[in-house]
């Protein structure tokens, strides 16, 4: 039997290919759960970032749509109306200020996408969720070589797991 294996889905292979007696196959399935434990916790824990990054991006998009915009309105309007600034300045600054609005547009829409790029993170199977671990480098605590399942043995026959 393998115990280098470090894939779940190698993982689960090995126990299921190996001929073992009854309490050598409770440690391997306990270790198993252990690593699926491990991996659901990791991606509820990036699930949880990105839902606290999105949620920070969203109430800034917000906090400066609602306080900048009509105030950077009526700041222009009020120059142009005491003269301070030209009709041609004010048009540009109106164009800057109908370029900048777009620009919050587009953002908003984009956290919009992220709400489905988020459902689809925490339905997507653990075995994907890994692999894109091993792929992009995500998880900081994978660095160095990735757990393996003699690793989830030796952890859980530790006295007290």
């Amino acid at each position: 039997m393998n115990l280098n294996v470090t894939r779940l889905a190698a993982m689960r292979e090995e126990i299921d290919r190996a001929e073992l007696n009854a309490a050598d196959r409770d440690v391997l399935e306990r270790a198993y759960t252990a690593a699926r434990k491990e991996w659901r916790v990791r991606r509820k824990k990036q699930y949880r970032a990105e839902i606290e990054s999105r949620d920070e991006s969203h109430d800034e998009l917000v906090y400066r749509a609602r306080k900048h915009g009509p105030k950077e309105l009526r700041k222009i309007k009020t120059d142009l109306e005491e003269g301070r600034i030209t009709p041609q300045e004010a048009e540009g600054k109106m164009r800057n200020f109908v370029a900048e609005h777009g620009r919050l547009s587009d953002l908003h829409r984009s956290l919009i996408e992220a709400d489905d790029r988020l459902t689809d993170l925490f339905a997507k199977p653990l075995d994907e969720i890994q692999a894109e671990a091993d792929l992009t480098g995500r998880f900081p605590a994978l660095a160095g070589s990735p757990r393996t399942l003699g690793d989830y043995v030796r952890h859980v026959q530790e006295p007290g797991n």
